[in-house]
């Protein structure tokens, strides 16, 4: 893990260009500059582990992070998969609680990290700010029921189904496409799946006409017929248990 030393006005300019951050007064990115750094983080290596205090919020500027569970042996349980402008640890900074995951580099990145006590203070000043921590936490939430509704005792097509069925627009679309945010086998891994048989239910799924794959583009041809497999007992290849 390497830190990175901008000039602060340029740290601030490179928190105008993440989501989270854009559009702030130039007074209130000033401030969060002041009690922000950079680190470049290689493949692999740790950013935090659980247990770790939360005295940082956690911004990907480029890579992918894996936020997981550690799990008996060498098992673990994904929580989420942080990209290009996504923040991760919100909920645990935002409270100043333990880290309750592992955070671990999936490719080589470029973080952003701001310190909790700068950011909450920002936060007492700045609503916009507070609301944008508040929706992070939020959505990560959501996320994780949804995970944890995918990950139900489920055979594996109904975990991928629901999966699919999460990204559809409204219930009178019958056809869209999905551009998977990450890897097959990172999605695997979020579905508690292994990556031969998310790509066997896939190909089942291709072969039954619901859907049709191209790399990470899927196309739901009828959400209909999609639903009715994820209502469906079908038996096929068992999950990791």
């Amino acid at each position: 893990m390497n830190n990175v030393f901008l000039p602060r006005l340029q740290l601030a300019e490179l928190l105008n260009r993440i989501g989270l951050f854009e559009s702030l007064p130039s007074e209130t990115l000033g401030r969060l500059a002041a009690g922000a750094k950079e680190i470049r983080i290689a493949r692999n290596e740790i950013v935090f582990q659980k247990g770790d205090p939360a005295d940082s919020l956690h911004v990907v500027v480029s890579g992918r992070i894996r936020i997981f569970l550690p799990l008996a042996g060498k098992a673990f349980k994904t929580l989420q998969i942080a990209g290009n402008g996504d923040s991760f640890g919100v909920a645990a900074a935002w409270l100043g609680e333990h880290h309750l995951a592992k955070a671990q580099a999936i490719k080589d990145s470029y973080l952003l990290i701001v310190e909790r006590n700068v950011l909450l203070r920002e936060t007492q000043q700045n609503c916009t700010l507070a609301t944008r921590l508040l929706n992070r936490a939020t959505e990560h939430k959501l996320s994780l029921l949804r995970d944890m509704e995918n990950c139900a005792p489920r055979s594996s097509l109904q975990r991928v189904t629901c999966y699919l069925l999460q990204h559809r627009p409204d219930e009178e679309t019958l056809d869209y496409e999905i551009l998977l945010p990450t890897t097959k086998r990172e999605i695997a891994d979020k579905l508690s799946l292994t990556h031969e048989t998310l790509s066997r239910v896939l190909h089942q799924l291709k072969d039954m006409s619901v859907i049709d794959v191209q790399g990470r583009l899927i196309r739901v041809l009828d959400s209909e017929r999609l639903l009715s497999v994820r209502l469906s007992d079908c038996p096929v290849t068992p999950a990791i248990p």
